[in-house]
């Protein structure tokens, strides 16, 4: 179980609260002086509805009380409000400051402020939805998010580097990140269990290779269709992890050499075994006579393989065998015919 007082930086947020409570008395202050009324006026008319950094600065204060009385449930649906109201925010500033690009830079530069603001904001919310499912026990839905704030902020920033620490104690990343000038990792740190590297992990390579050590089972005994299943989950579990891997691998590419390294050989390790899986697919659905059903996974194998490797040869072989296709391919034929002068 993770401690919530220990991770969730609740004075950062409430900084926040105070920062707008400021502006909007200030704006109200110049109204009533007779003075123009600032643009921040708008953010306090906004102040009630589903749009605006004020309305996702309720959403998140929500979410504390929500955390305080231990109404998880509550706090994870006012987290997921604060990143829609703050996602679209800032991309409706940017929307606005680009279309006063070359008109008026005081205003496309505040507007851009205003936009980061709200995606740190977001982000913010982001990191504390992840953290509310990890002391849930449900690491499988704290992951993306985590992939998401990294991939946003990048590892040199705080949240980042949080975001990032987190994939590394679940065990998503088995290299922990040192930041320039910060210091090294703690063993405790180091050493720390790592449930998704655990044989009942809910996602991930580890997860996978179980479900298809399953389906060899189901289809030694006669059972297709459940084979079948297990392996439809085994793809789409591989084919999300290879992609996670892939935002973190372009995340730490000229940050981290190490770190982009390991994380580009885990996206290639999960997209071979979920190859391995659609294979495995596909002979299951033969073996039920269902060859339209087999032909596109096969398809799928040899486009993602090619021919030369292993589980493209096969692949071929079987569209082969199935008569979609009526040429044989014979690799060493083929070299000796590309070698001939």
């Amino acid at each position: 179980m993770v401690s919530f007082s220990s991770i969730f930086r609740l004075g950062k947020l409430s900084a926040w609260g105070a920062a707008a409570s400021v502006a909007l008395l200030t704006s109200e202050a110049a109204v009533a002086a007779g003075m123009p009324a600032e643009p921040l006026v708008l953010a306090q008319a906004l102040s009630d509805s589903r749009l605006g950094i004020s309305a996702g600065q309720q959403a998140l204060n929500d979410s504390e009380a929500a955390i305080d009385a231990q109404n998880y449930d509550l706090a994870l649906s006012r987290l997921q409000s604060a990143r829609e109201i703050l996602n679209e925010t800032s991309t409706s500033y940017q929307a606005v400051a680009a279309a006063f690009v070359g008109i008026d830079s005081e205003i496309s530069s505040n507007l851009r402020t205003l936009a980061r603001d709200a995606a740190q904001m977001r982000d913010q919310a982001t990191l504390r939805q992840a953290l509310v499912y990890r002391a849930q026990g449900q690491p499988a839905l704290a992951v993306p998010l985590l992939v998401e704030v990294v991939q946003s902020q990048g590892p040199t920033r705080e949240l980042g580097l949080d975001a990032y620490s987190q994939l590394f104690e679940l065990g998503f990343v088995s290299r922990a990140y040192r930041r320039t000038g910060s210091e090294a990792p703690s063993a405790s740190v180091a050493n720390v269990s790592r449930p998704l590297t655990d044989s009942d992990s809910p996602i991930g390579i580890a997860a996978a290779r179980i479900l298809i050590d399953q389906s060899d089972a189901d289809f030694a005994a006669g059972s297709y269709g459940q084979a079948v299943s297990r392996l439809q989950e085994a793809r789409e579990t591989l084919n999300t992890a290879s992609g996670y891997y892939q935002k973190l691998f372009a995340t730490f590419t000229g940050i981290d050499g190490r770190i982009s390294g390991e994380v580009r050989q885990r996206a290639l390790d999960a997209a071979e075994l979920r190859d391995l899986a659609t294979l495995k697919q596909a002979q299951a659905h033969q073996a039920q006579q269902q060859p339209s059903l087999a032909v596109p996974l096969l398809v799928e194998v040899l486009s993602s393989q090619n021919p030369t490797r292993e589980l493209g040869r096969q692949a071929y072989e079987q569209l082969l065998a199935i008569g979609f296709v009526v040429q044989p391919y014979d690799q060493a034929e083929e070299a000796a015919a590309v070698e001939s002068p």
